[in-house]
This record gives C-alpha cells, structure tokens and sequence, in this order.
C-alpha cells in the first residue's frame, strides 16, 4: 500500500485532551467551572502576563524580535515557529512525504510512538497514512527498522526520561536507515539539563532529528498557541511553507518574547516547582494513594500520575473525584493530575479528605467493591 493521501484517515475522531472545561460544562453544567481543574498539566503558577499593547492587534506578525529571544533562551535559533508545538507535529507528516528524502518512505510506513505518551503524534501520522506500532522500551527501536520514531523527553503522563545515550544511538540508527526522530521536549523547560539542545550546543543538527519546544507547559502559557521546531538546514523552507506566514499573533509573539527574557522568574519557578512537588508529597499524595487504590505513582515537575488496576476502575474514580470538584486526566489504566499551584493545596486536600468519608471513612480507603 503506498503512503499518502490514497491510504490517510483524515476523517478519523480525534484524541480527548486536559483543560477541557468547557466539555464538562456542556456535559453536566455550570457547576463543572467551579471544579479545581488538575487535568491539563500546564503550570498552574503561570508565567505573569502584563497588559498589552492594543496596537499589538493591529500589526501583522513579525517572527524576528521573538527568535532573538528565542536563540538566546535555547542556546541555539528556532528554525520554525509554529501554533503550539501541536501545529509542527500536524506538519511534520505532510512534509517528508512531499520531500521524499527518507529512503524508508518508500519501503516502509511504520511510525514508532510510545505505548503510552500524547496521543497527537500517533494521530498525526495515522492520518496522512502510515501505519502506527507502539514501543515500551528506547532500546526496542534499535533493533526495528521505521520511517520515523517519537520520543516524548520527558513523557507525557509516564514521566519516563531518555538516557542522552539511547537518544544518540537512535539518532545514529535513524541516520543509517534514512529515517526520522521527532524528539517532543514540551515538558522539558522545567528540567532543561535533559535537552538534546543542550547536549548539541554548536552542533549542527543531524537530517535525521526533528526537535519540538513549546511554551504551554513550564510557562503555563497553553492559550498564546506558541512552538518551535529546530532541525537541519535542508528542512527550514518546507516546514516554514508549511506552516504558513502568520501562523502565530503578533500578542503571543510578543508576549513569549517577554517571557523567555524574564530570566528571574524562570528560575524561581523552577524552585517553586520543588516547593509545590514536596508539599504534594506529603499532604495530598497518602489520600489519592488511598483514593486509587494504587501506590504505582510517578512524579514528574509538573504532573504526577498514577497507574491503576484498569481502564474501568479509573474511570469510576475519575468521576468520584468530580463529585468533589477535582477534573483530573483519565487515560486507559491511568489518571494524571497536574502539579497544583500552592494556593491550591488546602483546597484539594479538603476535597479529597470529604471523598475519603463518603466512601466509609478515612481509615478505610476506597475499594473497588464500594466503587462498583
């Protein structure tokens, strides 16, 4: 079967995300905008947005100032700037089959993504045609051959880190086979040390290597739509094509600018981040220990979840944290919940200490026979 718009699903449903409010508002009502949502995994101590200019609506964008910025932030200049991170991994598909440059494309239609991770990436590709296998393991690719692999540095909700030894030996696999690595660093900002940008300072990247940068995540700036893509030369002007002259307004272009300068509060976020993850640990992590029955947990700066026994059992807990006002992120066996700001803690707490109760006390815990 050949790869491309003969064999795409472009029709297909699209995957459910976090942050989804306004769903639960048409769903069950206007109490679900009262609930403390710890569903996307965004900071919830966000970057502090100043006033903006009017005029800033009025021109028409202008990428410069923000690469400047950019360059300096990642140590390295942009080579693309896109509408979220999610606008370059909608492009990069229909990009390398117009180019025809991975000798793999015309053999083979196999994309690699990990088993659990950000269910857009395998969406993208399923799209434009190419066939979807999973991966539990780095270390599984390296004996697989693949048009293009996904890693999620770290991942999002696994929180698993790529060594930078298993990056570069499928950097240099991709290479040998003519294939592609898209590297996602969405949640990277938080712990930069883990960055293949850092890793490749003065390098020029490889053909091969597709890195993505986003500013939802760390920043908590999800609604200004801003991501970068860095990669060789030879790809620039197509992806740039691809994503149109304007893909970005001229406010988030500016906004971002201010933010990747604002060096202080990146740093103290950073501490922050600690402060929060610690408080979380010892107050709130023991109750949804608790509440999902479960101590398979993992942490990562910004999120932490929690894998259960099954699909249908986290569904039921999932609604039992709504009838407390808690919206976390429900996956297949999995529940994810941001990082709360600390202002948040006695709030979540209260909630969870009233579910405990509901379901028969605080020393009992939950069980699956009183969730059924």
């Amino acid at each position: 079967m050949s790869i491309g718009l003969k064999s795409s699903k472009l029709e297909s449903l699209p995957p459910k995300h976090g942050g989804d409010l306004a769903f639960w508002q048409r769903k069950v009502g206007n109490e679900a905008l009262n609930w403390l949502d710890l569903s996307s995994a965004c900071n919830r101590e966000p970057w502090p947005i100043p006033e903006v200019d009017t005029s800033l609506w009025m021109d028409l964008p202008d990428q410069v100032n923000l690469l400047d910025e950019a360059e300096r932030y990642f140590g390295r200049r942009p080579n693309a700037i896109g509408a979220g991170s999610q606008h370059i991994i909608e492009s990069l598909p229909p990009m390398l089959l117009a180019s025809q440059s991975s000798a793999l494309l015309t053999v083979s239609q196999i994309v690699f993504v990990p088993r659990i991770g950000y269910q857009e990436h395998a969406f993208a590709w399923e799209k434009w045609g190419f066939e979807i296998a999973y991966y539990d393991a780095l270390e599984e690719l390296l004996g697989q051959k693949w048009a293009v692999a996904v890693v999620i540095q770290p991942n999002n909700p696994t929180g698993e880190i790529a060594s930078s030894k298993i990056l570069s030996q499928l950097i240099v696999h991709a290479e040998q086979q003519g294939a592609n690595i898209v590297v996602d660093e969405a949640f990277v900002d938080a712990c930069p040390e883990l960055s293949l940008l850092n890793s490749k300072q003065g390098e020029a990247l490889s053909e091969s290597l597709f890195v993505l940068r986003s500013v939802g995540k760390f920043f908590g700036l999800a609604g200004a739509r801003v991501g970068f893509a860095f990669c060789a030369e030879k790809w620039q002007t197509a992806l740039k094509n691809l994503l149109g002259p304007w893909p970005v307004a001229t406010p988030s272009l500016h906004l971002v600018r201010l933010a990747f300068a604002d060096t202080a509060w990146q740093s103290q976020a950073r501490q922050n981040l600690a402060v929060r993850q610690a408080a979380f640990v010892e107050r709130v992590v023991p109750k949804f220990n608790t509440i999902f029955d479960s101590q398979e947990y993992v942490l990562s700066p910004l999120f932490v979840t929690w894998t259960l026994e099954s699909g249908d059992y986290a569904a039921q807990v999932f609604e039992m944290l709504h009838q407390v006002g808690v919206h976390t992120r429900l996956g297949e066996g999995w529940i994810r919940v941001a990082l709360p700001a600390l202002h948040e803690m006695d709030a979540l707490n209260s909630a969870l200490i009233r579910l405990l109760k509901t379901a028969g006390g605080q020393t009992q815990g939950f069980s699956r026979g009183q969730l059924a």
